[in-house]
């Protein structure tokens, strides 16, 4: 009896062994078909979290096995083919622009560039937007004139108004598919490398998640000392913080003009700036607006920030319907554009740029500024003196003999240890002041 089953028993093991090598293979090769969350999650940069709330919402096809999921390389391909960004934009829209002519918000004006960075996001733009009119916002609810202390006025204002501002954009957006983000910034949330990254991190994720970020300066907290000259300011230390390709910065006025269009009504738009030099400075008048902060003076020192950093910058008329979308999807605009140099900054560079702040300064000769250009390390040799005290990696201004600021990055020396370094007759083979590694020519 044994003998006779054991030929059927052998064939049905083999067979069955055979049934779940073919499974094993099929699951195997089946992977190469697939990415795995966290897979995508490193792709697209965002967290794996996220990755299952797009799977879940259905706007990231995927496969459920067993507790986790697989995306389909096809599928997801064609998702990013179809979703790809092409790139940050940050929007700064200005005082006078909100307003109307009566000094109160003009909601058409709200609801147009709500409608405008919407189409924006359909074109595939993340899109991070800067606005003001807070405090004229207030000032249409709450007359404010009894608080005699103008600083203490105005963040009472901003308080009032930034609510009612929030709440119409809120609104507008809503009624275009988009969920909004308030976030109220300081200048040393910039300063600060730590709160640097923070920030950077939190809007990168609402703009992976598809939310548009509104920022403002947080007036009501801001230290009067260390706060922004203007939202123009803000909007660029963004945009090199957020690493973007374009700021858009929507004034009411239509550009640089060629000499100052208030005294010469024959003054004409530069259509394009390579570079911003002292001669492109003489042409803006010294207008400021009447409800903001900015003239065309701080929206050229932002353009030669931005543009340095790698970044396209435009000034354009912000009341013109349209504008915007044509500005960024290179239409014909009207306005001033201003070319980004080739090559942009990296993370710790940016912070650099966009965040440190400096009390001191380190004097050099012009050898030792000829060699930071070359991206050189700053040696002790060149420096000439020393301006306020500072810590060792603490950041510092680099100025030449002639008072102009051509650098700013982390020393390897305290103020104290500089000093007396600069004290020694021997200054060669010492440790570098400044290394290429950590520093930003301006």
């Amino acid at each position: 009896m044994r003998k006779d089953f054991a030929l059927p028993v052998s064939l049905a093991f083999i067979t069955i062994y055979h049934y779940h090598v073919s499974v094993l293979i099929l699951t195997y090769m089946s992977d190469f078909e697939f990415f795995s969350t966290e897979e995508v999650a490193k792709m697209l940069g965002i967290q794996v979290r996220t990755v299952y709330l797009h799977v879940r919402s259905g706007r990231i096809p995927a496969r459920k096995v067993g507790r986790s999921f697989k995306i389909p390389k096809k599928e997801f391909f064609d998702y990013l083919s179809q979703n790809r960004s092409k790139g940050i934009v940050v929007v700064k829209v200005g005082t006078q622009v909100l307003l109307d002519s009566e000094n109160e918000l003009d909601l058409n004006v709200l609801r147009r560039f709500s409608s405008e960075i919407a189409l924006l996001k359909k074109e595939g733009w993340h899109v991070v937007l800067v606005s003001s009119g807070a405090v004229g916002s207030g000032r249409e609810v709450f007359d404010g004139s009894l608080i005699k202390d103008k600083i203490l006025q105005k963040q009472v204002l901003a308080a009032i108004g930034q609510a009612r501002l929030m709440h119409y954009y809120s609104d507008f957006f809503g009624k275009e598919g988009l969920n909004v983000a308030q976030i109220l910034l300081e200048r040393e949330n910039f300063s600060d490398r730590k709160r640097f990254l923070s920030v950077r991190g939190v809007v990168s994720e609402l703009l992976n998640n598809g939310v548009v970020p509104i920022v403002n300066e947080n007036d009501v907290i801001a230290d009067k000392e260390l706060r922004f000259g203007d939202n123009d300011e803000l909007a660029t230390l963004l945009a090199v913080m957020l690493g973007a390709k374009k700021l858009v910065i929507c004034s009411s006025i239509s550009g640089l003009y060629d000499c100052d269009p208030v005294k010469n009504k024959n003054a004409r738009i530069v259509k394009e700036v390579a570079d911003i030099t002292e001669e492109i400075y003489q042409m803006c008048g010294k207008s400021v607006s009447t409800n903001g902060l900015g003239g065309m003076v701080s929206k050229l020192n932002s353009a030669r920030l931005a543009t340095r950093a790698g970044i396209e910058t435009f000034v354009i008329n912000g009341k013109r319907k349209g504008n915007l979308v044509d500005t960024v999807l290179d239409g014909c605009f009207e306005g001033t554009k201003f070319l980004a140099k080739e090559k942009g900054l990296k993370g710790f560079q940016r912070w650099l740029t966009a965040g440190a702040l400096s009390f001191s300064k380190i004097v050099i000769d012009d050898g030792a500024a000829k060699a930071l250009l070359n991206k050189k390390s700053l040696l002790l040799v060149g420096v000439k003196r020393v301006e306020g005290e500072f810590e060792k990696r603490d950041t510092v201004d680099v100025y030449n003999e002639r008072g102009e600021n051509l650098a700013v990055g982390v020393a390897n020396y305290s103020s104290d240890e500089l000093r007396e370094a600069l004290q020694l007759k021997d200054r060669k083979n010492k440790k570098e002041v400044v290394h290429a590694d950590n520093v930003v020519v301006l």
